[in-house]
């Protein structure tokens, strides 16, 4: 955690296209396919004795895979783009060009709602997995997905908080915008 303190002092100083790589290279890539063999872990541990539910953990992780699939897809080839272009029209001197959608404020609310809605669905998966009978609740591959998930969601977490506030409020506050509408 202290390095991502670290990281967090040294973004809120750092070009919005550095941060933007930073976020891809350190969180996007890689993300979807963790998430695909936790979903293939749970699969394999669903039918084991004292299971509670766990195909409902493999539909969420199922979802969880396509969503951010889905949601990675719309930040790289539409929102981050722009905000890098902002960042060059600062760094230029120039007037920033509205974005095709009127502001980027309105993708950006709707990034910010689909990271609150992905974290929801981890606290659905991490109640599941805490309401796991014996023999399976103390089983090693139980305790490993559980940790595996458990390390996910605080990584998750640094991923939101990176681009939610300090990304986000940055490319908005580029705009001339000071608030989300």
């Amino acid at each position: 955690m202290t390095e991502f303190k670290q990281v967090i002092n040294e973004a809120q100083e750092w070009p919005m296209n550095k941060l933007v790589n930073y976020i891809i290279n350190n969180y996007h890539e890689g993300c979807v396919m963790y998430v695909d063999a936790m979903r293939r872990e749970a699969d394999m541990l669903k039918n084991l004795d004292g299971t509670v539910d766990m195909q409902h953990v493999v539909t969420l992780l199922s979802e969880s895979f396509n969503d951010l699939s889905n949601h990675f897809q719309k930040e790289e080839s539409i929102l981050f783009p722009y905000i890098c272009k902002l960042q060059t029209t600062i760094d230029s001197g120039s007037e920033p060009q509205a974005f095709h959608c009127g502001s980027v404020q309105y993708p950006i609310r709707v990034m910010m709602t689909e990271h609150s809605g992905e974290l929801e669905r981890y606290d659905r998966i991490l109640g599941i997995m805490n309401q796991q009978l014996e023999p399976f609740a103390s089983s090693g591959p139980c305790i490993m997905l559980t940790n595996k998930l458990t390390a996910f969601v605080a990584w998750l977490g640094e991923h939101i908080k990176l681009e939610d506030e300090i990304l986000f409020p940055r490319a908005i506050a580029a705009e001339g915008i000071t608030t989300i509408e």
